[in-house]
């Protein structure tokens, strides 16, 4: 009997060390059927003085940036339209700049557009109101980011270099960079 029953746990140990091995696999990054994601940013940037009124030196800018990302069932390219909105207060005159843009994403990591690095590059339109004229303007951007996962989203950080031609209406006598980066939380649908 005794021969019998050590076998038996003998077998039974057997039997469930491959569902033990397999508990002990980092378990893939779940995409849970993710069809879009849903973001809202916050940037810094140091912007070169062609900037009609501003006397040399650098201006600093706080965009409010949201954006709505069209999850890839598979690939690494991910198309993501923004929305920029940035108020601009200087002695009671108030200005805005609103720039629709499109951005395409390319996942340089294993966790695909959930966490990781990514690379980003994109073009959209700068249209203002400077409270006496409005005009339009071209920007193309470029950059580099990262998703850092946190609970059922994720941080998303966001460096580069953005390209905006002039437009004398909008008070840019020549065109401008501006280097900087977004801070902000991703959510996906």
């Amino acid at each position: 009997m005794r021969k019998l029953f050590g076998g038996m746990v003998l077998v039974a140990l057997v039997l469930s060390l491959p569902a033990a091995a397999q508990a002990q696999r980092r378990a893939a990054a779940p995409m849970g059927g993710a069809k879009h994601e849903f973001g809202v940013d916050v940037g810094l940037a140091y912007v070169s003085s062609n900037i009609t009124g501003v006397g040399g030196g650098i201006v600093m800018v706080t965009p409010l940036d949201v954006r709505f990302g069209f999850v890839p069932r598979s690939g690494k390219m991910m198309w993501e339209p923004r929305l920029t909105l940035n108020f601009n207060t200087v002695g009671g005159n108030t200005t805005y700049l609103f720039t629709p843009q499109v951005n395409m994403l390319y996942s340089n990591s294993t966790g695909g557009h959930r966490r990781g690095m990514y690379f980003t590059g994109g073009a959209g339109l700068v249209l203002g109101d400077n409270g006496t004229t409005s005009g339009t303007a071209i920007k193309l951007e470029g950059g580099v980011g990262w998703r850092k996962p946190y609970e059922s989203a994720a941080w998303r950080y966001e460096v580069g270099l953005q390209w905006v031609s002039s437009s004398t209406a909008l008070g840019l006598a020549a065109d401008y960079i501006a280097i900087g980066g977004r801070v902000g939380i991703s959510l996906w649908h």
